[in-house]
């Protein structure tokens, strides 16, 4: 009868035992101190015989690691690398000339222990095995887990006694092979010597096993899903690899070293990667780490034909919009437009001129149908409170207040560490200023009386200039600015934000140039723009980033409401109070037993102007009450976290008390023009007249939208705190009142 032999194919052969011999860098890449202390107990361990466990994540180069250690002790002696999740396959040829893959388990063994085939009538055909083979070096076991649990005891065992039995092949029982282990091996004995079963000359077979495992062992072991004992053997000496997104200053190192390699190997000769470039490389998570940053190199070198690599060349494996953005200065024409040095500087040749004709005219005209009075509160303020949707607090770089404050001298920076009084009252004296002109806009029938509002618009300039030579530049827009205030807190909700990439500041800006050498007008850094509300979009940020960080992202508006940064208490009680004034101020009238008037005519005294106040004071104290909930919770908190919510009822709120001016009487602002520039006579006043009274069908559904967005935010909040239920459904029910009141008074 003629015997099944078991053959290995060649080309596993090679893809098991073979290795290369010398790393391909003399020590692990990079420079962080993580990578320093490595390299030090990497050649510790090369010098010593020890058993060795390397754990980390996948592609954090555990081979590597482990190549080094045989590359510091004796590079001269064998060295072997066994996949124990892809053993080289056992094929076992029958008489009948069938080849059938035997099971994980046999090639495991096949493959560490050997085999031996002992058919009758010939010689015993001897296979040896890694441990065998790697006698006096080293074996890399890479996926130690992934052994079976037969073979883990028996590797155990071999290493607790020194020996170990092959695969046999003794006997034939009616044509089925039978397969026992029988002949046995001594190694790693005390001596260092191992001898084969049969043989009586003894071998000199000294080996260090250094397993490499992307998982850790300990939790398998614990659970009884890998050897105890071998765990305890195998983890004398571990060493826990750091993944790449942990130490990414190390990416720069990393790639000066791939280049080299990499140009070797794709003839090229590239001697550097752009700013860009880098950029991206940093940016990246890496879920692949030092593997997938070869994989990343390696493609760019391959596409790139010039010295150096671009960012085009880069392509990193993520989705082109993470978290729901895209970056606008990707875009070749984006980013051309915001390297334009005069803008939106050029936008003040515009609303300087327009500013000052609106407050002149608005003083010196007629008290009542004047134009530029009506222009103000039916055009400028409702296209103000827009600007905040789509250009976020972009407005405040070209606000004719601060170009005019410029032009006469307030030209010192920014005061970085101001008083302490500054900073702990700029929030309620601006939160002050702006309920205080709210109500006086309606109190004084400012709607309806230019002159009222030639003095508001007089009194913001005196007080922006005033400020701003004693505070500096910018000054009154960043602490005390009423309006600077409410844009800069409606601009949460922007569809538009500037932020920088925080990876590329923290790895390649060595000096903050951005801040010591040309520094943000409103004193910020740029890896801090999205967590404040200062940020005017002026874009010398973009413009003076050597490192090219700056993004200016289309995003999803309700991820400004949902930052954790940006929920304090002061934002919630300036966006609860808003709301509470808006309602004061139309409400205030037909308390007081008058009709509604979009342009009134009538001062208020001062008990209605108390009363207002009063309503305002009542909204906000429900709102915190409200927040206590349930006895035992703090309402502070609760507070804070609802606060922001009401954002878009404030803002939707305030809008439509200047779109319902606008649908009213927005349609008399040509014939007043026409009239006060002299065309009246000329042309036919009444056919170029508009007519607005449909737009007032939209009034209510945008009440409706905002008063939905603040309900989806509460529910979106809640979900994230996972705390005071009753907190937050009094929240809801008090935005619903709040959407109701407005629909009556507005």
């Amino acid at each position: 009868m003629k015997s099944s032999s078991y053959t290995i194919p060649a080309e596993n052969i090679g893809s098991a035992f073979s290795w290369h011999m010398l790393p391909a860098f003399d020590a692990f890449p990079g420079g962080s101190q993580w990578v320093k202390n490595l390299n030090l107990r990497l050649r510790i361990l090369g010098a010593s015989r020890s058993h060795v466990l390397i754990q980390g994540e996948a592609g954090t180069w555990k081979d590597l690691a482990a190549r080094l250690i045989h590359y510091y002790g004796d590079p001269a002696s064998p060295v072997l690398f066994l996949d124990c999740a892809s053993p080289p396959l056992v094929i076992a040829n029958s008489e009948r000339g069938i080849r059938n893959v035997l099971p994980l388990e046999n090639a495991q063994e096949t493959a560490l222990f050997g085999t031996i085939s002992d058919c009758p009538g010939t010689e015993p055909l001897v296979r040896r095995g890694a441990l065998e083979l790697a006698a006096g070096g080293d074996l890399f076991l890479r996926n130690i887990d992934s052994l079976t649990s037969a073979m883990q005891e028996k590797l155990c065992q071999f290493l607790e006694t020194g020996q170990f039995g092959r695969l046999m092949d003794s006997e034939w029982r009616g044509g089925v092979r039978i397969i026992a282990s029988k002949e046995t091996l001594r190694a790693f004995n005390e001596t260092g010597r191992f001898r084969r079963s049969g043989e009586s000359e003894w071998r000199e077979a000294m080996i260090t096993g250094i397993e490499t495992k992307g998982e850790s062992l300990a939790r398998l072991a614990e659970c009884g899903r890998f050897n105890k004992a071998l765990f305890k053997k195998l983890s004398a000496e571990t060493i826990d690899m750091m993944p790449l997104n942990e130490r990414k200053k190390d990416i720069p190192v990393m790639t000066s070293c791939l280049l080299k390699s990499l140009n070797a190997q794709h003839h090229k000769c590239i001697q550097r990667l752009s700013q860009k470039a880098h950029n991206l490389l940093i940016d990246h998570d890496w879920p692949l780490n030092c593997s997938e940053l070869y994989q990343v190199l390696s493609r760019a070198v391959i596409l790139c034909n010039d010295e150096e690599v671009g960012a085009e060349h880069i392509v990193p494996q993520k989705s082109p919009f993470p978290d729901g953005r895209f970056n606008l200065l990707t875009l070749a024409l984006a980013e051309k437009f915001t390297h334009r040095p005069d803008f939106p500087r050029v936008l003040r040749k515009i609303s300087v001129p327009f500013f000052l004709l609106l407050t002149v005219y608005a003083l010196l005209g007629p008290q009542y149908g004047n134009a530029a009075n009506l222009a103000v509160w039916t055009l400028w303020w409702p296209s103000l409170l827009l600007t905040t949707l789509f250009f976020a607090r972009g407005w405040c770089s070209w606000c004719p207040l601060e170009a005019i404050s410029e032009f006469i001298g307030a030209k010192t920076g920014v005061v970085r560490n101001p008083d302490t009084w500054l900073r702990l009252w700029g929030p309620t004296l601006s939160l002050s200023g702006i309920v205080l002109i709210l109500l006086v806009e309606q109190a004084s029938g400012m709607f309806s009386r230019s002159f009222a509002t030639g003095l508001l618009l007089s009194g913001l300039f005196v007080a922006t200039a005033t400020s701003d030579l004693i505070l500096g530049r910018r000054g009154w827009c960043k602490y005390l600015c009423p309006l600077g205030r409410i844009v800069g807190l409606m601009s949460r909700m922007s569809f538009l934000e500037m932020h920088s990439n925080r990876t590329v500041c923290a790895v390649r800006c060595r000096i903050d140039e951005c801040v010591k050498e040309k520094e943000c007008p409103m004193g910020l850094h740029p890896s801090g723009i999205d967590n404040s509300d200062h940020c005017i979009l002026c874009l010398d940020c973009v413009r003076n980033c050597t490192h090219h960080a700056m993004q200016l992202d289309i995003r999803n508006p309700v991820q400004g409401l949902l930052n954790n940064d940006r929920r304090g208490f002061n934002e919630a009680f300036f966006s609860v109070t808003l709301v509470g004034v808006i309602i004061a101020a139309k409400a205030t009238p037909l308390v007081a037993g008058r009709r509604l008037e979009v342009f009134s005519h009538t001062l208020w005294s001062l008990p209605e102007f108390i009363l207002a106040l009063f309503i305002s004071a009542v909204f906000t104290g429900t709102a915190m009450l409200v927040s206590a909930g349930v006895r035992g919770h703090g309402w502070k908190p609760v507070f804070a976290a609802c606060g922001i919510a009401y954002l878009p009822m404030a803002f939707t709120g305030l809008f439509v008390l200047y779109y319902r001016a606008l649908v009213e009487g927005g349609a008399q602002l040509v014939p007043l023009l026409l009239t006060a520039t002299g065309f009246g006579q000329w042309l036919d006043i009444e056919r170029l007249t508009p007519e607005f009274g449909t737009l007032r069908l939209l009034i209510y559904p945008i009440i409706l939208a905002g008063a939905l967005s603040s309900w989806l935010v509460l529910g979106r909040l809640h979900e994230k705190q996972s705390r005071n239920d009753a907190g937050f459904i009094g929240h809801r029910l008090l935005v619903l009142c709040a959407a109701i009141l407005f629909m009556l008074v507005l």
